[in-house]
């Protein structure tokens, strides 16, 4: 037991801001945070992965990335083209062709731990942190679950589920002090403009993380809504947007020039 008081100053008490990624995050108070759960929503293709693994190169802090929803050659092209600026079918080309530079760009993005696990179960995902312990001699710093929707549940109801692993997410954040980021779907019934409200996200889960952002993108740019947010101003219809430059393929997340 501790008062507030005796906590602060204290290395790792949660809370802790990861280090800013896009200046326009930083200027809208769009910030993950150590020992809290974050969540990037929005419809199939809409951009969720590309903005995390983006997170996830850009705060360059030990990382682990549970890619359920991707396999290893595309998170590799993905990757590769977002560091070396290349198209994906260029990359592609390279993957299969030359080894030697591969590695070279793949090692920019060494502190980033992968896991292939195509419907991991907390188990698993809790396995995968001790793993992660074992080989950096500490915690993650960042969590990325890519995405909720391919987490095993118990078989019970779906929604139920999602929610009872939403509540894992937020022990295992306050238990390793890492930031979690968790990417899910929105119903594609409900209509953005072009990010969608708080109550598209499916399964009721909104109620766990500190900050919850919708995606929806309008031709180069990609629009990030704060539609709940702790830290800073939020609202739940969507219409709070950020935007950032936005190529999908060229794996391009970046902020938009100030003089454009």
């Amino acid at each position: 037991m501790r008062t507030l008081v005796r906590s602060v100053g204290r290395a790792s008490i949660g809370g802790e801001p990861l280090p800013s990624c896009f200046k326009s995050f930083e200027s809208s108070k769009i910030v993950m945070r150590r020992s809290e759960v974050s969540m990037f929503a929005g419809a199939p293709g809409v951009g969720k992965s590309t903005l995390a693994l983006a997170l996830a190169l850009k705060t360059n802090v030990p990382t682990l990335y549970i890619s359920a929803d991707t396999n290893a050659h595309t998170m590799a092209m993905r990757l590769a083209s977002m560091i070396s600026g290349k198209n994906q079918t260029d990359v592609e080309e390279k993957l299969n062709t030359d080894v030697g530079w591969t590695k070279a760009i793949l090692q920019k993005g060494s502190h980033i731990v992968w896991s292939f696990e195509s419907s991991p179960t907390l188990q698993d995902i809790d396995e995968e942190v001790q793993a992660f312990e074992e080989l950096w001699g500490c915690a993650p710093t960042l969590i990325v679950v890519d995405n909720l929707m391919d987490v095993a549940t118990d078989g019970g109801e779906e929604f139920a589920s999602m929610r009872a692993i939403m509540k894992e997410l937020k022990y295992l954040a306050r238990a390793t002090n890492a930031a979690i980021v968790v990417l899910h779907h929105t119903s594609e019934a409900v209509p953005g403009n072009p990010c969608q409200p708080r109550s598209a996200i499916q399964g009721k889960v909104s109620q766990l993380p500190a900050l919850i952002c919708t995606l929806g993108t309008v031709g180069t740019s990609l629009g990030v809504a704060s539609v709940k947010n702790r830290y800073g101003r939020a609202d739940a219809g969507g219409t709070l947007m950020t935007w950032l430059a936005f190529n999908p393929e060229y794996m391009y997340v970046e902020d938009i020039p100030e003089n454009s």
